[in-house]
């Protein structure tokens, strides 16, 4: 399965850039709030491949902290999406100070009038967060993988559910990508990106069932 993740993510790439060569954009030279969103998204697509790399190497440290940063861009690009929202985009394009932090708020209230009953943004970001800053839990899963390394017994059965749950967290941020790059609601301004140029992505996260609003919830770590 992730194998088709690395040809999908390339065809994901080729498109936002297909889209970035727009007059709005010119190449990500122009300041504009789709510039802003498409670079997001591509930095979204790059986090998914370092994900990727880290779990198949099983560095389950790298990935929660990688996962954490997506989640900020994937937060950010969701909110810079919104109409009313240009003086943000122009200000995090001129790299003002915490214009970098999303509307988390805003986003649940969309997602809960999207029909998501209870969206999990706030607390999966919370729970990154601990986990990728020093805290003692985050110290303790890094004891939990050395341990595995040096064949501590025990070690590799504590790590069984951590690897199910990355193995759910990839799909499931992959999917939420690509439904906030296609979803056309009234409140977004468009992206221009185009369904029929992500035939191999479209079929991955099986669009014509799921890719409907509202979007996926994210998988609890």
């Amino acid at each position: 399965m992730f194998k088709e993740m690395d040809a999908c993510l390339d065809e994901v790439d080729r498109e936002l850039f297909r889209v970035a060569d727009r007059d709005e954009c010119k190449r990500f030279h122009n300041d504009t709030r789709l510039t802003a969103v498409l670079l997001l998204f591509l930095r979204c697509s790059s986090l998914l491949r370092s994900l990727l790399t880290m779990f198949r190497s099983r560095q389950s440290d790298g990935f929660q902290a990688v996962l954490r940063a997506f989640e900020e861009a994937w937060n950010l690009a969701y909110d810079l999406r919104f109409v009313d929202q240009n003086d943000k985009a122009v200000k995090w394009l001129a790299e003002n100070k915490d214009t970098w932090s999303a509307d988390i708020q805003k986003i649940k209230q969309h997602s809960v009038n999207r029909g998501i009953a209870e969206p999990l943004m706030g607390r999966v970001y919370g729970r990154l967060s601990e986990v990728s800053h020093p805290t003692k839990s985050a110290a303790m899963n890094s004891v939990t993988l050395c341990g595995q390394r040096l064949k501590i017994t025990g070690a590799d059965a504590e790590l069984v559910a951590e690897y199910e749950n990355e193995a759910l967290c990839l799909p499931d941020a992959f999917y939420r990508l690509v439904w906030l790059m296609l979803d056309g609601d009234k409140l977004f301004i468009p992206c221009h990106v185009r369904k029929e140029n992500l035939s191999l992505t479209w079929k991955f996260v099986d669009g014509d069932k799921k890719l409907e609003p509202p979007p996926a919830k994210p998988v609890q770590p």
